[in-house]
């Protein structure tokens, strides 16, 4: 098998277990049913890797490379400090439930060990906590945020905030059903969780 090949199988595990993983969720995945659905034999697969844990650690990069592409990208060309945090949030939730297994992954599975990541890796799954910080920066420097808002721990707020409306949203224990919904309609209540969140560090 060329170079090419090699890489080509090496992507087309991981796609393919996002499949898999989305059809039937973690306990579905296998290394055998992955082999079988790309018609390679076990060992194949194992010549890239030698676990499903270290697929699934793939597919966190994965993930957190779309995550840039789908959410911060787009918002990073707002001009203004708060409604490019109140763009990126809509697009985060979005994000969530577009993958919504590959969002599992990411941000529900076990413990990341840091110490098994290189320097470019760490960088990628910390960029989005990292980019919102700089946002914050940039707004600070122009005035949009009280002056004793503490940027590092906002930023980390502000994700903490999406990921558990995100939680909410994809269990299922927010929606318009829920006998204390507070407003109409589920996009309704997202816009304005977010709008407030940024609200509250607002002079």
């Amino acid at each position: 098998m060329s170079r090419v090949q090699r890489a080509g199988l090496r992507q087309g595990i991981i796609q393919t277990s996002l499949e898999i993983g989305s059809e039937r969720g973690e306990e579905g995945l296998t290394m055998r049913g992955i082999a079988a659905r790309l018609g390679v034999s076990a060992t194949a697969l194992y010549q890239h890797f030698e676990s499903k844990s270290k697929i699934l650690r793939e597919i966190r990069i994965y993930g957190a490379e779309l995550l840039q592409s789908e959410v911060l990208e787009p918002a990073a060309a707002t001009d203004d400090p708060a409604e490019r945090l109140i763009n990126a949030g809509r697009n985060y939730v979005q994000f969530a439930r577009s993958h919504k297994w590959l969002y599992s992954v990411m941000m529900g599975n076990e413990q990341i060990d840091w110490s098994q990541h290189n320097t470019e890796e760490v960088e990628l799954l910390l960029r989005p906590l990292k980019t919102f910080q700089g946002w914050l920066e940039e707004g600070a420097a122009r005035g949009c945020w009280r002056g004793d808002v503490d940027l590092s721990l906002a930023s980390f707020r502000i994700w903490m905030s999406l990921h558990g409306l995100c939680t909410m949203l994809l269990s299922g224990r927010i929606n318009e059903g829920h006998p204390a919904f507070p407003r109409k309609d589920e996009q309704s209540f997202v816009d304005e969780f977010i709008a407030s969140m940024i609200a509250c560090m607002k002079p």
